[in-house]
C-alpha cells in the first residue's frame, strides 16, 4: 500500500519501510488488506484484529480505505530534509539520560510538528538512530533531544565517551505522524522514561491553545537515579493552569513521596473524560497496558495515539 501510494504521487508518513518502526501504521476502515505471515511486525495480533495495518507490508485484496492519525497536510507543511547540525549542549539530566541540544543552521528550511522525531547518524558509522524532539515548534533552530544511555550501544557509547560540544552531526527530519490533533479537547499524556520528550514538545503547543483544554501528564521512570526534569515539569504546571502532572517510580526506594508502580498506577477512570484523547510514548509493554486500560475506561482505539520505543541501539 505504501509503495502504491508513492507511485501515485501521494507521500505518506513512513520511515523503515520493512515493518520494524510502526511509523506507517494505519487503520483499515473498509475493504480488506493483509500483511504477510512470517515477517517482522511491531503490531500485535490484537492490533491487527482491530484493523491496524502497516502500510509498508500490507496488500489490498479489494478496494480499501485507511485512516491515519495525522493530518493530510503534515508532510506538505514540513517535508523531511537532510542537514548538518552542531552540538550546542550536552547535559546529563539523570544517570542514564543525556539531553542533547543541536543548533540548526538558520539557512536551513526546517520545521516540525510537536510529537515528530528526527534520525541522527552515529558518527563514525553508517547507523542512524531516531529521537523525538523535546523542544517546541518555535525552537526549530535549536532542537533538544532526551536520549537514554544504555550500558553498550553505538549512540550510547558515542555520547558517553566521545561526543563534544561543537561537533557536527548528520540529521534527517522531521519524521513521524505522532502529532497533536488540531481541535483542543481533554488530553492525557503518558510517558515512560525518555518518552517524555515528545510530551514536552506537545505541552509547548497545548499551552498556546485557546480555550486551554485540561491536560494530564503521567510520567514514569524505573528508579530515582533515572528520574529527570522534576523541576521542569513543576514549572510548566505553574504557568499552565489546566495542566496536572503525576510522577511515579517503579522502585520508589528513597523517594517515598512518589507513588510506586507504572504510570497506570496513578490513572483512574475518573481521569478519562468521554471526549478525551490520549498520547502514549514509552516501551511496548507500557503502551500495550495503557491501550488496554484506556480502552476499558471507554476511550475508542482511534482516540489513543502511541509512539513506542523499539530496540535499536546495539
Amino acid at each position: 500500500m505504501l509503495a502504491a501510494a508513492q507511485r501515485a504521487g501521494y507521500e505518506l508518513v513512513s520511515q523503515c519501510k520493512v515493518g520494524t518502526c510502526s511509523t506507517c501504521a494505519a487503520t483499515l476502515v473498509d475493504g480488506a488488506a493483509e500483511m504477510p505471515s512470517g515477517q517482522i511486525s511491531v503490531l500485535t495480533k490484537d492490533e491487527v484484529a482491530a484493523g491496524q495495518r502497516l502500510l509498508c507490508q500490507s496488500r489490498a485484496l479489494c478496494d480499501s480505505s485507511f485512516e491515519m492519525d495525522y493530518p493530510s497536510t503534515l508532510l506538505e507543511a514540513n517535508p523531511p530534509v537532510l542537514f548538518q547540525a552542531r552540538i550546542a549542549r550536552l547535559t546529563w539530566v539523570a544517570d542514564t539520560v543525556v539531553e542533547v541540544e543541536l543548533k540548526v543552521p538558520k539557512s536551513m528550511k526546517f520545521g516540525f510538528t510537536a510529537g515528530q522525531y528526527c534520525r541522527i547518524k552515529v558518527p563514525g558509522t553508517e547507523q542512524w538512530r531516531s529521537y523525538s524532539m523535546a523542544s517546541g515548534e518555535h525552537e526549530r533552530f535549536r532542537l533538544t533531544f532526551l536520549i537514554r544511555i544504555l550500558p553498550s550501544g553505538l549512540m550510547s557509547d558515542y555520547l558517553r565517551d566521545r561526543a563534544r560540544v561543537g561537533e557536527t552531526l548528520e540529521v534527517e527530519g522531521p519524521l513521524g505522524g505522532f502529532v497533536l490533533e488540531p481541535a483542543p479537547r481533554p488530553t492525557i499524556l503518558m510517558a515512560g522514561g525518555t518518552g517524555l520528550a515528545p510530551m514536552l514538545s506537545m505541552l509547548d503547543r497545548l499551552r498556546t491553545v485557546v480555550p486551554a483544554p485540561p491536560v494530564l501528564l503521567v510520567f514514569g521512570c524505573n528508579r530515582e537515579a533515572e528520574l529527570f526534569h522534576e523541576e521542569e515539569l513543576a514549572a510548566r504546571a505553574s504557568f499552565m493552569p489546566t495542566l496536572q502532572v503525576r510522577t511515579v517510580l517503579m522502585d520508589n526506594t528513597g523517594r517515598e513521596d512518589l507513588p510506586s508502580g507504572t504510570p497506570l498506577a496513578v490513572l483512574s477512570s475518573k481521569d478519562v473524560a468521554p471526549d478525551a484523547v490520549a498520547y502514549l510514548c514509552g516501551p511496548p509493554p507500557m503502551i500495550r497496558a495503557a491501550q488496554e486500560t484506556l480502552g476499558g475506561y471507554g476511550l475508542a482505539a482511534h482516540d489513543i495515539r502511541a509512539e513506542q520505543f523499539l530496540p535499536s541501539d546495539n
